[in-house]
């Protein structure tokens, strides 16, 4: 079985430091990641960041399969 490079399971989208990201479920709710942290197994990893909020707050702990680019994509570039 070959699995694509194109294809990131939701949880192991890594966001980079200063990217730009929104909320899935609300996509008026925009932010910039400021940290990303790995966890879980090395053959199953997992990220979860903390996003400095336009409106000026910080969440912590956010998992990444709550969020996508402001161009709705996810993932590799």
């Amino acid at each position: 079985m070959t699995i694509s490079q194109d294809h990131v399971p939701l949880r192991e989208w890594e966001p980079e430091y200063r990217e730009r990201v929104v909320r899935r479920d609300a996509p008026d709710t925009a932010g910039t990641v400021v940290r990303c942290d790995r966890f879980g197994h090395v053959a199953d990893p997992y990220w979860r960041v903390s996003v400095r909020w336009d409106d000026g707050g910080v969440e912590h702990n956010v998992e990444t399969s709550s969020l996508i680019r402001p161009d709705g994509t996810q993932g590799r570039r």
